[in-house]
C-alpha cells in the first residue's frame, strides 16, 4: 500500500455516495455531513428518498451514466453491496463499467471491499496479501467474488483509488438499524433459547460508527491504494456473541460454543 500520511488541504469536496441507503452507507452519510464541509449526494434505489439522496438503479447504465457524468464528482464512493451474490456481481459487471468510463480522471474513488477476498487463508492478512476465491459451497462466494472483480477493476482503470477492506460490521447505525447477525442473535435470545456458535473461527469485527467515521476521514486523507480497517485483535464468532449478549442484558452463559470440524468445515466451503 502507499502510506501517504498528510491530509489534503482542499476542503468542501463534492462527493458522490453510491449505497447511501444502506447500513453502512447510511452511518458514512451521516459522518460526511456532520462536518458540514463537504456537498454530498447519496444514492438509494428502493425506499423513502431522504434529504441529500437521489433515487438510481446503478444497473441502469444510461441513467447511471447521467448521474455520474452530471455530479462530476471529487470523491465518488462505492458502497454498494447487493442483495445477494449474482446481485452483486451485477453491480460491478454493469455499474462499476458504467462507472469507471464516466467517472473523472482526477477524482478519487474509494471502493468498499471485504476480507472476504482472502477465501479460506488464515489472517492476519497484509494489503500485499493475494486474493483467494471462496469454495463455491459457502453462501457468501459469490458475493466475494464480485468485491474480488471489483478490486481488479478499480486497480486497473482508475489510477486514484483507495480501496477498504474490513471484517463482519455489527452494531446500530444512525437510523437505528442493527446488523442483521446480532437481530437474529437476540431474536433468540429474547425467546430464552440458547445458540451455538464457533469458538475456531476468528474475524475482525468492526463497528459501524467506527467504520463509517473512518472512510469519512479517509475522504480528505491522501492514502493510496488498499488499505484494512478494524481493530487490531480478532475474536471468535462464540466471544463475540457472548460479548453481545451480556451487552443486552442477556446471560452469556446461552451462548454455547463448538468446535468446527475439518470435515464439516468442508461441507459448508469454509476453513477451520
Amino acid at each position: 500500500m502507499d502510506r501517504g500520511r498528510g491530509r489534503d488541504a482542499m476542503k468542501g469536496q463534492r462527493i458522490l455516495l453510491l449505497g447511501g441507503s444502506g447500513y453502512l452507507g447510511a452511518q458514512i452519510d451521516s459522518c460526511l455531513r456532520a462536518s458540514q464541509e463537504h456537498e454530498v449526494v447519496a444514492t438509494c434505489f428502493s425506499g423513502m428518498i431522504q434529504p441529500g439522496w437521489t433515487r438510481v438503479n446503478v444497473k441502469a447504465a444510461e441513467a447511471f451514466a447521467a448521474l455520474v457524468s452530471a455530479a462530476s464528482p471529487d470523491v465518488l464512493i462505492w458502497a454498494l453491496r447487493g442483495n445477494d451474490g449474482a446481485d452483486a456481481q451485477e453491480l460491478i459487471d454493469i455499474g462499476m463499467r458504467v462507472l469507471l468510463a464516466h467517472i473523472p480522471k482526477q477524482a478519487k474513488l474509494i471502493y468498499l471491499s471485504t476480507d472476504g477476498v482472502f477465501g479460506n487463508k488464515q489472517g492476519p492478512f497484509t494489503e500485499e496479501e493475494e486474493w483467494e476465491l471462496l469454495d463455491e459451497r459457502n453462501p457468501l462466494a459469490g458475493y466475494c467474488r464480485a468485491k474480488i472483480m471489483g478490486e481488479q477493476l478499480v486497480r486497473e482503470q482508475h489510477d486514484h483509488h483507495l480501496i477498504l477492506r474490513f471484517g463482519p460490521i455489527y452494531g446500530k447505525n444512525v437510523q437505528g438499524i442493527w446488523d442483521k447477525r446480532t437481530k437474529a442473535l437476540v431474536s433468540e435470545l429474547q425467546e430464552g433459547r440458547g445458540v451455538v456458535r464457533t469458538q475456531n473461527l476468528y474475524k475482525s469485527f468492526v463497528h459501524v460508527e467506527d467504520l463509517g467515521r473512518a472512510v469519512a476521514e479517509l475522504v480528505t486523507s491522501s492514502h493510496k491504494g488498499t488499505l484494512h480497517l478494524g481493530p487490531e485483535e480478532k475474536a471468535s464468532y462464540y466471544t463475540f456473541c457472548r460479548s453481545m449478549a451480556k451487552d443486552f442484558g442477556y446471560d452469556p452463559e446461552l451462548v454455547h460454543g463448538e468446535i468446527l470440524s475439518a470435515e464439516k468445515a468442508r461441507e459448508l466451503g469454509i476453513s477451520a
